[in-house]
C-alpha cells in the first residue's frame, strides 16, 4: 500500500513565476466511478484497466491520468490530515484511448518541477479552462512533521481544507458547465 503526504498551497501568479524553470508536463485526469476490483482485476464499466491481487480498501477516489504518453489509473483513500491511502497502476495506451472518458469530471493542467532551497521537489500546477489562471503548489512530504521551507510566492495552506482536490474542482467544473 502506498501513503501519500503532501502538503497543498494556493499560489498568486500575478507576478514572477520563479518555479516555471523548463521542466513540466502536460497533464488530463478524468475521474471516475464505480470502478471494481474483481479477481485481482481492475474494472471500470466491465473494461479492464489494470490487474492487482492486493487487498484493496477503503478508497473513494479514482481517476485516470494522461501525461506524457502514458497513462495511468490511481486509487486514493480518505484523506487524515496531509496523509492518504493511494495506489497507482499503469494502464495501456490503447486501453485508454478506447476510453468513453468525454461526459466525466476533469482537470487539465500544465505541472511545473520546482526545487526549494530545502532541496524538496514542488509539484506547481497551472489550470486550464475553465479554471485558468488557479494555481495549486503541492510538496510531497517523508512524514506530516517534517520541515519545509516555504517559498516566498506560496499563499493559503490548502491541506487541511475541503473542496480544493482535484477531484472536487473537477466535479465543480463539470457542474458549472451543466448550469
Amino acid at each position: 500500500m502506498g501513503i501519500e503526504i503532501e502538503r497543498r498551497f494556493l499560489v498568486d501568479g500575478r507576478n514572477d513565476k520563479p518555479w516555471r524553470t523548463g521542466e513540466f508536463s502536460e497533464i488530463v485526469q478524468y475521474y471516475l466511478e464505480n470502478v471494481k476490483h474483481v479477481d485481482g482485476r481492475l474494472l471500470w464499466n466491465e473494461i479492464q484497466l489494470a490487474e492487482d491481487d492486493r487487498e484493496l480498501k477503503n478508497l473513494t477516489t479514482w481517476r485516470i491520468r494522461y501525461t506524457n504518453g502514458i497513462a495511468t489509473i490511481t486509487a486514493k483513500g480518505r484523506r487524515f490530515g496531509a496523509t492518504a491511502n493511494e495506489y497507482e497502476w499503469p494502464v495501456e495506451t490503447e486501453i485508454y484511448n478506447s476510453l468513453p472518458l468525454d461526459e466525466l469530471p476533469k482537470v487539465e493542467k500544465t505541472r511545473h518541477y520546482w526545487r526549494g532551497d530545502d532541496d524538496l521537489l514542488w509539484e506547481v500546477d497551472e489550470y486550464e479552462e475553465p479554471i485558468a489562471g488557479l494555481i495549486i503548489a503541492e510538496v510531497e512530504l517523508e512524514d506530516e512533521e517534517q520541515n519545509v521551507i516555504l517559498p516566498t510566492w506560496v499563499g493559503l495552506e490548502l491541506t487541511y481544507l475541503p473542496g480544493w482536490s482535484n477531484a472536487s474542482l473537477s466535479r465543480m467544473i463539470k457542474d458549472s458547465i451543466r448550469n
